[in-house]
């Protein structure tokens, strides 16, 4: 009998994650200029995002990068509303700016094996943003009570009393 998947729309558990390949993201920020800037800065910024959610640029430098379809760079005052945009959606931190933007630790984390990096020079700080707390964190995703599933995926989907779940794989088998 064939294995029977749970849709990914049913996938509600913040344990769940996916996978991003952050140099071909980096690469379609600063090639693909049909795409809109606050999706192009979104993925500058996983480029070269660290551990912690930090990705620090120097002044001027997302500007540079982000070119317009005519190779011109755009002024800084554009690129920090399309900042706002993005903290306004509640893709970065509200700490994030031109010279350094923060991913919040409920939408990122970043696995590698370095267990620390380097203070970010805008900030001062290492420690994770949490959208949750507003505010600085450690190391660890904060629990809220929206992450709290009332009830188990498993009992919502039995499509046969004859297979049995495996919590495990998230499939069912007979």
């Amino acid at each position: 009998m064939p294995k029977i998947y749970r849709p990914f729309t049913d996938h509600e558990s913040d344990e769940i994650w996916g996978r991003v390949y952050l140099k071909p993201v980096g690469k379609i920020a600063r090639e693909k200029t049909t795409l809109s800037t606050d999706f192009r800065l979104f993925f500058l910024g996983l480029q070269r995002v660290s551990n912690r959610g930090h990705s620090p640029f120097l002044a001027g430098e997302i500007a540079k990068l982000l070119t317009r379809k005519e190779d011109k760079p755009f002024c800084s005052k554009y690129i920090n509303n399309q900042i706002r945009v993005l903290i306004s959606g509640g893709l970065l931190a509200p700490v994030s700016n031109s010279r350094c933007l923060v991913y919040p630790v409920e939408l990122i984390s970043l696995k590698t094996d370095r267990k620390q990096v380097a203070i970010c020079p805008e900030h001062g700080t290492y420690s994770s943003w949490s959208l949750f707390n507003n505010d600085w964190v450690t190391d660890y995703l904060p629990t809220s009570q929206e992450s709290v599933i009332s009830k188990p995926i498993e009992e919502q989907i039995v499509p046969d009393e004859d297979l049995e779940f495996d919590v495990d794989t998230g499939t069912y088998s007979s």
